[in-house]
């Protein structure tokens, strides 16, 4: 009877080891939160990890934030853009937020664009571009 209590503290000591490792991973592939300061970086992006960019935006005046040129293909987008106002004043400006993912390994260029799409002909007002290293 001894000899199963031993064996009992053997398998939890290994199941704590072992979620503790698996945590320490999973918390190393985290979501990389990007802001307009972050421009014109290089970001190093792992499979299946989340790359979250906040810009700013204002839907009332007719702009909007848009992937300029398609996505390279190592990467994906993951649902909608979120807007999140920064007051509830009419007319008042927010933030948008865009996640993407690492879809297989490669590296482009991701371009946003800040524009009017009933004005396609005019240069968009602000861009946003990173290069994704997905490994």
């Amino acid at each position: 009877m001894n000899h199963y209590r031993h064996v009992a503290a053997g398998m939890l000591a290994f199941a704590i080891v072992a979620s503790l490792a698996l945590s320490g991973c999973s918390s190393a592939s985290g979501p990389i939160v990007l802001s307009e300061k972050d421009a014109g970086s290089v970001q190093q992006l792992a499979v299946g990890q989340r790359l979250e960019i906040t810009l700013e935006a204002n839907p009332t005046t007719g702009y909007q934030w848009a992937v300029d040129g398609g996505l390279p293909p190592c990467i994906e987008q993951i649902g909608e853009p979120e807007y999140k106002a920064q007051s509830s004043a009419i007319g008042g400006g927010g933030t948008e937020t865009w996640t993407f993912a690492g879809k297989s390994a490669g590296q482009g260029d991701l371009k946003l664009k800040y524009w009017r799409s009933f004005e396609p002909t005019v240069p968009p007002v602000k861009t946003f571009s990173v290069t994704v290293h997905v490994k």
